[in-house]
């Protein structure tokens, strides 16, 4: 529970830095503008990583791959049928259920994490509109 808080603590800590450091188009000066775009591009990056390495196991869990097996009625059920099925499918299905039951490994999380950390950035750039071709106008 300790953990869950102090990951609470630092996203919040993140989405305030990131909130602070707006990009302002009238600076005048570019190594202004150029750091707040960088600590949004950062703060994006941050909280897509740890989002992601916190959201797994709540995703799973939700989806039924839990520490007593899969849940009866849900998706993870569903998906386990369907691999019984059609022969197809039946690793994904054990290797979620094993995430679920036993945690998420650290080679996972470091996966996981580099991939939510890409595509923060790639959204708080597109959605801060930091563009340092393009966006400043240097005037003398």
């Amino acid at each position: 529970m300790a953990q869950k808080r102090q990951v609470f603590v630092f996203l919040v800590s993140v989405m305030i830095l990131v909130a602070t450091a707006s990009p302002k188009e009238e600076s005048s000066s570019y190594w202004s503008y150029i750091k707040s775009c960088s600590a949004l591009k950062l703060g994006g990056a941050v909280i897509g990583g740890v989002g992601l390495i916190v959201a797994a196991p709540v995703v799973l869990g939700a989806a039924g791959f839990g520490t007593a097996g899969i849940a009866v009625g849900s998706v993870g059920a569903k998906a386990m049928s369907l691999a019984a099925t059609y022969g197809v499918g039946g690793g994904v299905v054990g290797t979620l259920q094993s995430a679920g039951a036993a945690g998420v490994g650290l080679a996972t999380n470091a996966v996981l994490g580099t991939a939510g950390a890409a595509v923060g950035y790639k959204v708080s750039k597109k959605m801060s509109g930091c563009d340092e071709k393009k966006d400043f106008n240097c005037k003398k």
